[in-house]
């Protein structure tokens, strides 16, 4: 054994998995395995020391398998090759034993159970990761149909010898892929000559199985009705199978209808229930086998089926049979009658739920923002829910209050919500689920009535004590579970309307802390874990009113999660509060954990330097990855904060270096790699900022750990697909170190590799640490000719950071990109990032715009600019508008130094100067909307209220004279000669467009409306000017 496997084998003892460590030994033993059963003379007659050799390399292959049960997905990358390397025995075993046994007259003494191992093995597959996922790589050629079909026939049949229930299992699901081959069944169907015949002697009752089907279909249904009636698995792959099967187009007239006719007389005549005959109050095993597999094989069927045409005459008997209590005893069948019933009844609804319409009128996100941060003034600021009407305060317009609901929906509704009282977690849970997907196609009115209900079933039995405090003593602690589990998946949906929040919250809070007592025990933890499940939903609600809600009922939410995370005697109950408070607070532990010991260092450095310093530098190579990762980062800002008193001491000064060398390079290499790397770019940009010796002017070994430090760098770019984080930490480690020439040539070598990936997108971004002539230009080619729209977007967004001269010209360009492919719109992302850049170009320099009217290309470079920013904010995509609104704001607006007025930039060409002028008249202070702007849609005093103040009585001045000569010159001045919008002419469109205009209602602000009309009728594509 090596020294790595022998450090793996110790240091991850005990550990969970985060990839497959095994790979390289299990395909050793697969291999062995494929060679052994692909020998086809082994197939005949094999001996058994070779039989024996390979069942032991299948438990071994399967015990690798079988330890990766709770974190499955780490064999994901590697289950194509599995699958494939399996199946193409299993494959050629099974055209084989057909041509054998069936289609030939001949027989070649095939032994039939030759491949139970390898069945077993994909058997293993299925339980450690879902059939539904290794269905993927199964093969599903036309070829496979009827031997594998022919296969699980004889498997099933009286002469089938010791058949293994794993081996049928396989085929069955095998069998369910292949029923999707998209060719009518009468073209693949060649006749099976003389099939043994089935093994009958689990079915106890004359004429349940057609023993004399003849056409290939026929057969398939029959076979798979003989294997509803097994336990386990077989059931549950025949169900699948059947449920595909029947949803082809070829048996929706005549198939389907039978079999859901013989589902309901099973069910029927096992319960008592068929020809008026009354339920029995005991079901033997059999008659229970007889109705899961009916119930399995309806609720895959009815989840493919495209509408409830087949069941007209069935609707009423299942009815009867999901309302009926003869299944009292049974939870499984009662959590296959709740899903039955909840995909029965979407069968009824719209495919597509409809989807209502945000009112956010009256919406502040000021006023949500500071409601937020000032407990003191939440009520005042909170819109008051009481008052709305219905539509307002759920914040949607209603849709669909034409659709009519027909009464076995309602029932099956009914059905559903008395399931969530059941005995049983799994029926409570399956019910609450099902509420919740139909009321997520209901109409918006309907589906607050179903919410009405389900929080009602909290108050039931809730009685009040003396003091007027809930009593809850009375309660079921089955109704609340199922009621608050019913809750939380309509949270998840966003289905819980904001005035029963306010109603709803203070119960879940109670149920937080639920604890009933039940003689000399009690009872509660579920409820209490159910109701931190409805906290972790609530940070998937959307809705502005909501939130409001939220942030005045924040305070108690918060205490009580807390609470319970901190007290609460169950382990899974805390780890659910837990895990709610984090939803709702961020998810990044570590990274907060880090920020926050940065800033307890310093108040005691003491401490930190000799008790915490070497256990964090310790912890920096831990096996476990998020140890080592929280370690990293947690070294880094203490390192920045304590950085003099660490540097004074040579010792600790060494101990804090010498850690990205400790590392141990497998860290950097496997599953995890990003994670750990994007530590250590943080670790060396927060010893960059805080000034530490690691570059190369130190002499003696600070060379080589520059060198190391960038090598990092180029790992972190390589493997990390989120570069964002990194760059700002490059950035201070080439300011502080500095880059020598064939390290900036290696930047600039990998933005020119053309691969996929994300490695040369991140060293485009990584060049704006760069400050060279080169660099600029290389960034400014980039963003109109980079191969792919992520590499022109980071070109422009690394513009922002090395421009040191002109670069409008590039990024206006980029403004034009509308690059389209099978992902969308994605010249979107370089619009902007493009938007973003000048934003931040514009906002650092107030005199940007004077210097680029200064250039070559004069004024026409600023009208340019703002030609396109109004255009920008015209489009579809409300981030693209957000961003065009803050770049035309600071363009109008340059902030003096006491912040309290804005003034016009007056050292620019007359033009420019009107142009500004005249857009900021539209623009006026809070209470300062003219008269015409008042006759308008409340739209524009929203906006205005956004805006930074201004004097009033200069913008007043100027309104004035313009308003009375805009609307006489427009026409005259609008078109130059040349038939081409002036200068000038944009300036007087844009006034009187902006004054005069009624349709504000129907835009977001009046900039809008401007740049809508120009472009309509070309004018700023015009103002482009001449390369």
């Amino acid at each position: 054994m090596s020294k790595h496997d022998q450090e793996v084998e110790t240091d991850d003892v005990g550990s969970v998995p985060t990839f497959f460590r095994e790979h390289q030994q299990f395909f050793e033993y697969l291999e062995q395995i494929a060679s052994m059963a692909g020998d086809r003379e082994t197939w005949v007659n094999s001996e058994a020391s070779e039989k024996e050799e390979e069942t032991q390399l299948v438990r071994k292959a399967s015990g690798i398998l079988e330890a990766y049960q709770e974190q499955p997905m780490c064999l994901d990358p590697h289950l194509e090759r599995i699958v494939n390397t399996l199946m193409s025995v299993i494959q050629e075993y099974v055209h084989a034993l057909y041509e054998s046994t069936v289609a030939s007259s001949t027989s070649t003494g095939i032994s039939m159970s030759r491949m139970s191992e390898l069945f077993d093995l994909v058997y293993t597959l299925c339980k450690v990761r879902g059939y539904k996922v290794i269905l993927r790589f199964f093969p599903h050629s036309v070829a496979d149909v009827e031997p594998v079909f022919a296969m699980l026939w004889c498997h099933s049949s009286v002469d089938a010898v010791a058949p293994s229930w794993t081996t049928r299992y396989i085929l069955l699901i095998w069998l369910s892929l292949l029923a999707m081959v998209p060719f009518d069944m009468a073209s693949i169907d060649s006749g099976l000559s003389n099939p043994p015949a089935l093994d009958l002697s689990t079915v106890n009752r004359s004429g349940r199985i057609n023993t004399c089907a003849h056409s290939l279909m026929a057969k398939w249904i029959e076979l798979g009705k003989l294997h509803l009636n097994k336990s386990g698995c077989e059931m549950e792959g025949a169900a699948v199978m059947l449920a595909h099967l029947l949803s082809r187009r070829d048996a929706l007239e005549k198939e389907q209808p039978e079999f859901i006719s013989w589902t309901t007389r099973e069910i029927s005549e096992s319960t008592g229930l068929a020809a008026g005959d009354n339920a029995s109050k005991s079901l033997g095993i059999n008659s229970i086998l007889r109705i899961n597999g009916a119930l399995r094989v309806l609720c895959h069927l009815f989840l493919v089926m495209d509408s409830p045409t087949a069941l007209d005459e069935q609707l009423e008997p299942l009815l009867a049979i999901f309302q009926s209590d003869a299944f009292e005893q049974h939870s499984i069948t009662r959590k296959l009658i709740s899903k039955a019933s909840q995909r029965l009844a979407l069968l009824f609804l719209p495919p597509v739920p409809p989807k209502p319409t945000v009112d956010y009128n009256g919406i502040s996100l000021r006023e949500n923002l500071e409601s937020s941060t000032s407990s003191s003034r939440a009520a005042k600021e909170t819109p008051d829910l009481n008052h709305l009407d219905d539509d307002t305060a759920d914040g949607c317009v209603d849709q669909a209050e034409d659709i009519e609901l027909s009464a076995e929906v309602e029932a099956f509704v009914g059905i559903l919500l008395q399931k969530l009282h059941d005995k049983d977690t799994i029926v409570r849970w399956s019910a609450a689920k099902g509420v919740a997907r139909i009321a997520e196609r209901l109409p918006p009115v309907l589906a607050q009535e179903i919410v009405g209900a389900v929080a009602s079933i909290l108050q039931e039995e809730t009685l009040e004590d003396e003091s007027g405090r809930a009593d809850i003593s009375m309660t079921s602690e089955f109704s609340w579970h199922g009621a608050l589990m019913s809750l939380a998946e309509l949270s998840r949906r966003g289905l819980l309307p904001p005035q029963m929040l306010r109603e709803t919250i203070p119960w879940i809070v109670r149920g937080l802390t639920y604890e009933i007592q039940r003689g000399n025990y009690s009872v509660g933890s579920n409820v209490r874990d159910a109701a931190c499940y409805v906290m972790w939903s609530f940070a998937r609600i959307t809705n502005p009113l909501s939130k409001a809600v939220f942030a005045e009922l924040s305070t108690d939410m918060a205490t009580a999660l807390i609470s319970v995370a901190t007290f609460d005697r169950e382990p899974n109950v805390r780890r659910a509060a837990s895990a709610a408070y984090q939803e709702h607070v961020g998810r990044h532990t570590r990274e907060l954990a880090a920020k926050a010991l940065g800033g307890l260092a310093p108040l005691a450095p003491e401490y930190v330097i000799s008790d915490l310093l070497p256990a964090i530098v310790a912890a920096t190579a831990s096996p476990f990855l998020a140890v080592r990762h929280g370690a990293v980062l947690s070294l880094g800002v203490v390192a920045e904060v304590l950085g003099p008193r660490l540097q004074n001491n040579v010792q600790l000064s060494e101990m804090v270096l010498s850690v990205p060398g400790n590392i141990p390079e497998r860290y950097i290499q496997d599953f995890g790699a990003s994670l750990t790397l994007s530590a250590v770019a943080s670790y060396i940009g927060c010893l960059s900022r805080a000034g530490w010796g690691i570059d190369g002017s130190q002499g003696g070994g600070s060379g080589m750990r520059q060198k190391q430090f960038f090598d990092y760098f180029v790992q972190a770019l390589t493997v990390c697909k989120e570069a964002q984080g990194i760059v700002p930490e490059f950035t201070a480690f080439v300011d502080k170190c500095g880059l020598s020439d064939e390290q900036h040539s290696i930047v600039e070598r990998y933005t020119r590799v053309e691969r996929s990936g994300t490695s040369c997108q991140s060293f485009v971004l990584a060049m704006g640490a760069l400050n060279g002539q080169g660099d600029f230009e290389l960034l400014c080619r980039l963003v109109t000719q980079g191969a792919t729209v992520e590499t022109r977007r980071n070109a422009a967004a690394a513009l922002a950071h090395v421009c040191q001269r002109w670069t409008q010209e590039a990024l206006l360009e980029g403004l034009l990109d509308h690059s389209v492919d099978n992902r969308g719109d994605v010249g979107s992302w370089v619009r902007k990032q493009c938007l973003e850049t000048l934003l931040v170009l514009c906002g650092s320099d107030s005199t940007l715009i004077t210097r680029m009217a200064a250039g070559h290309h004069g004024s026409d470079i600023v009208v340019l600019l703002l030609g396109r920013t109004l255009r920008a904010t015209t489009e579809k995509l409300d981030k693209l508008r957000t961003r065009a609104g803050e770049l035309l704001e600071t363009l109008l607006y340059t902030q003096q130094d006491d912040g309290d007025t804005a003034t016009v930039v007056t050292d620019l060409p007359p033009p420019v100067q009107r142009c500004l002028a005249q857009l900021r008249m539209c623009i006026l202070p809070r209470g300062g909307i003219n008269s015409d702007f008042r006759r308008q849609d409340g739209a524009v005093s929203s906006y205005a209220d956004t805006l930074p103040p201004t004097s009033e009585a200069s913008l007043a001045a100027k309104s004035s004279s313009s308003n009375q000569e805009a609307a006489a010159t427009a026409s005259e001045q609008s078109v130059s000669h040349s038939g081409q919008w002036s200068v000038d002419g944009i300036v007087d469109e844009l006034t009187r467009l902006l004054l005069t205009d009624r349709r504000t209602s129907k835009v977001i602000n009046p900039a809008l409306i401007v740049a809508d009309q120009l472009i309509e009728q070309g004018a700023l594509a015009a103002a482009s000017p001449e390369k």
